[in-house]
């Protein structure tokens, strides 16, 4: 089935790893298909790391990668915020490092939420900054999350850097930065723009940045309304694995579906 592939956009959380360990035979997975040359790209809604710690977290579990290797969502909100605003936009953010870098790798220019918001007012901030992005952040608390909303509402638009209402865990799952989104979109009434899957722009962006074309490529992933359905979308090879955490799939049935990656 990967006969004419050169491009493997591998998700990570589900597919090679979960929690703190690779997914049994994924290391040797990776391997396989480079020595099939066959270029594997860690291809990740993820925004939290970014790709230097990518490329770290991967050698923890036992899969070697290369930074050049990582495309992650956070780099994609950033590409579309820099092309819908312009250069040395200034964005509000609440994210971990993974999306600080991208958009300033971008030029953005971070508006951060204050070290102690305060609720009920934004203390002439709302319209300090021209785009809102959210990717996920553990440490958020409600006072953020307000502040974050006063931006939206001031902008009139958001971005998240992807909608994964939750990805698997040591022990199961944890919620995900579509469960944050949820909270912003509740409160102000206005929905996100969605940069990472299922979004087939993410996977025809990845695809420009290693000069692969469609039918050069195959996405492999756990879920079926992220990896699967961006990879359909984008007219896409796609194989789904059942190691990940399981989720509906109706409407986005992989062309081809494994246990594992170790059966590929």
């Amino acid at each position: 089935m990967l006969e004419n592939v050169r491009v493997a956009l591998l998700d990570i959380d589900g597919t090679l790893c979960r929690g703190a360990s690779a997914i049994a035979g994924a290391a040797e997975f990776v391997e396989r298909i480079r020595d099939r040359k066959i270029r594997p790209v860690f291809f990740t809604n993820n925004a939290t790391r970014t790709p230097e710690q990518v490329v770290s977290y991967l050698a923890s579990c036992g899969i070697g990668a290369h930074i050049d290797e990582v495309c992650t969502s956070a780099q994609f909100a950033a590409h579309i915020i820099a092309k819908r605003v312009g250069e040395r936009a200034k964005v509000a953010y609440i994210g971990q490092s993974g999306l600080e870098q991208a958009l300033s790798e971008q030029g953005c220019v971070l508006v951060r939420p204050p070290s102690k918001p305060e609720l009920g007012g934004d203390r002439g901030v709302r319209h300090a900054a021209e785009a809102a992005v959210m990717g996920l952040d553990p440490t958020a608390t409600y006072a953020t999350l307000a502040w974050f909303c006063h931006q939206v509402v001031g902008i009139g638009w958001y971005m998240l850097t992807n909608n994964d209402a939750r990805f698997p865990s040591d022990d199961g799952f944890v919620p995900g930065n579509g469960a944050l989104g949820s909270f912003v979109t509740t409160a102000t009434g206005i929905k996100p723009v969605v940069a990472g899957k299922p979004n087939p722009d993410f996977v025809r962006y990845t695809l420009e940045r290693f000069s692969a074309e469609v039918d050069e490529a195959v996405v492999i992933g756990d879920n079926g309304a992220t990896d699967i359905r961006a990879g359909l979308a984008a007219g896409v090879l796609t194989i789904q694995v059942r190691s990940g955490v399981p989720l509906p799939t109706e409407g986005s049935e992989a062309d081809f579906v494994v246990d594992s990656v170790a059966d590929l």
